[in-house]
């Protein structure tokens, strides 16, 4: 039985394509069925497809290769695999074609799809290149700190007593990382957490994925679920003046730095030369008699 082709998604649709799988994955016993969606660089599991909060998240940014294995799709990732078994054939070779095109952002060759479905992957890529495009205007928090993983560690340890957790440029390439460091019976702990830009949300991949409308909703979130024991570390002042502009030509919404120009090379300034001393007349003692007075007349 031919897959039915779907209606064309609206822009802003939730998932490029969603459906049930039977997955199994390293923390699985065995497979289990699920709503999955897929979305940009990331497919979402949940329990069930009304749900917004994922059971978890799959980055598809660390795939390495998608093979067809025992009836199902292994995924291989850097750390692990994971296997996903559609509810037809023609489903599980649409879950291979998003999952390609949204990880390399190229629809593959050799796929065997009726040329609705192909439209769909094409509008899909489309929508996504243009939504890559466009640049995001985070605003940052007092504690986001332009450092990698090494010195955002070092700053925590410099700056201990004054807070324990930090935003930084993420590593994976789309969104940022918190790093936290705290104290257990005199033993450093130092934990690093992927947050994703999902483009309208952000997602704090944890056991259990947690969405967030800003950056500043991810760090209350450490805050909350650590009891305060996760305090920010906030940088007191800016080094640089930012600001966020609207740009002329096309309306968007960007985010600009004044460069202060370069001081100008001027010849020295010397001081004015001393003035000179005034003349003085150079008085003489008046003339003495012989008896020693003054004379006169």
């Amino acid at each position: 039985m031919a897959l039915p082709v779907p209606p064309p998604q609206p822009a802003g649709a939730r998932h490029y394509y969603e459906g049930f799988v039977q997955k199994r994955g390293p923390r699985d016993m065995g497979y289990r069925r699920v709503w999955a969606g897929l979305r940009g660089p990331l497919i979402a599991f949940y329990a069930v497809p009304r749900d917004r909060q994922p059971l978890e998240m799959l980055d598809l940014s660390e795939l390495v290769a998608v093979r067809a294995e025992g009836g199902g799709l292994v995924l291989q990732m850097r750390d692990q695999n994971v296997t996903l078994k559609a509810e037809s054939a023609e489903a599980q070779e649409m879950w291979r074609g998003f999952i390609l095109t949204m990880a390399k952002m190229k629809v593959p060759s050799d796929l065997v799809l009726l040329p609705g479905h192909r439209f769909q992957l094409l509008e899909a890529l489309r929508e996504e290149q243009e939504r890559r495009a466009v640049p995001r205007v985070p605003l940052f928090p007092s504690c986001f700190y332009n450092v990698s993983r090494g010195e955002a560690e070092q700053l925590l340890e410099r700056s201990a007593g004054s807070g324990n957790l930090v935003l930084r440029p993420g590593g994976h390439g789309h969104g940022v990382s918190v790093t936290t460091r705290q104290m257990l019976n005199n033993t450093v702990l130092i934990r690093h957490y992927k947050v994703i830009d999902l483009g309208q949300d952000y997602c704090i991949s944890v056991d259990v994925p947690h969405y967030c409308s800003s950056l500043a909703e991810v760090v209350q979130y450490f805050v909350e679920k650590s009891k305060g024991c996760l305090r920010p570390l906030h940088s007191e002042y800016n080094q640089k003046l930012e600001f966020v502009e609207t740009d002329g030509e096309n309306g968007e919404m960007l985010q600009g730095v004044y460069e202060p120009p370069p001081p100008r090379t001027q010849a020295p300034v010397l001081p004015d030369p001393e003035p000179p001393a005034p003349h003085r007349p150079v008085l003489q003692p008046p003339e003495q008699g012989e008896s020693g007075q003054v004379g006169g007349n």
